[in-house]
């Protein structure tokens, strides 16, 4: 298990504070550049919304002793470093959410991959399901092929899940007004394949960029992705390039998806917050 030090217990809510707007569920994406200062322009951003931003999924994170920042009202969860690999990806988890779901992160002994399970004994988005599997990816390209493979990304699961990535490829699906060499389409081209195959759709507006190069000899791209599967896409509501800017280079982009059953727990109401923790290393 790797997560930060923020605490995992407070007061316990009153009936009153029970989880608030249970009709959507958020999601943000964004690449930091290893910013620290990037890090804070966001989650001040976030503090500053009346709807709060429930989940926060971040590549190319800023590190301080190999773990990223702490932010108020949010938790931590990230893949531990090691002598081989430092983390890349951090997803972190607004308090509110915590009260009403269990947390199961999963690291897979690499730090440029992560996923978190999302686990409600009466559902999250309806009482057939009660898990909901986030994946959180970052790769940077060596040659030929990515550190990240198809397969790590686009599971065979039943469950309702959603991929988010930045893996720093083209594809004409996403980008579609884009000269793609024949290097691009060897790349990108076997993650877009395995996402039919595994029955992901692509929630980006196709030829939206989401990555704007501060230097004027490289074209504006569409490299931040997200996807959901075919059990998840009914209840896909909005995906969202418009968040304020950040530093980055990467625009910040928001996922909202609807009608999640997220109802207050009994042992919510007098218990004070539950989270279960394991971390399962593959």
């Amino acid at each position: 298990m790797s997560s930060s030090s923020f605490p995992t217990q407070s007061t316990s809510p009153s009936p009153s504070s029970q989880y608030p707007g249970c009709l959507n569920l958020s999601i943000v994406q964004h690449n930091y550049l290893s910013s620290s200062k990037v890090f804070q322009t966001r989650f001040s951003f976030c503090t500053s919304v009346e709807s709060c931003l429930h989940i926060v999924a971040l590549q190319d994170i800023p590190l301080l002793k190999n773990c990223p920042p702490v932010f108020h009202n949010y938790k931590c969860f990230f893949p531990p470093a090691t002598d081989s690999y430092k983390p890349h990806v951090a997803t972190y988890v607004h308090k509110r959410l915590l009260r009403v779901v269990s947390i199961l992160p999963l690291f897979f002994e690499r730090g440029d991959l992560m996923a978190v399970n999302f686990h409600s004994p009466e559902g999250l988005f309806d009482t057939s399901q009660n898990l909901f599997p986030l994946y959180n990816a970052y790769s940077i390209p060596s040659g030929d092929h990515m550190s990240v493979f198809p397969l790590d990304l686009f599971p065979q699961l039943d469950f309702r899940t959603i991929v988010v990535w930045d893996l720093k490829i083209h594809h004409p699906t996403s980008d579609p007004t884009r000269f793609l060499s024949i290097n691009d389409q060897f790349i990108s081209f076997p993650y877009f394949n395995v996402a039919s195959a595994q029955l992901f759709s692509l929630l980006n507006i196709p030829g939206v960029y989401t990555r704007f190069p501060f230097t004027s000899n490289h074209r504006p791209a569409v490299l931040d992705l997200s996807f959901a599967n075919s059990a998840l896409l009914p209840y896909f509501s909005s995906w969202n390039p418009c968040l304020p800017p950040t530093g980055s280079d990467h625009i910040a982009l928001s996922i909202v998806l609807s009608n999640p059953l997220l109802q207050s727990r009994p042992g919510d109401l007098t218990g004070g917050i539950r989270i279960e923790i394991l971390s399962l290393l593959f």
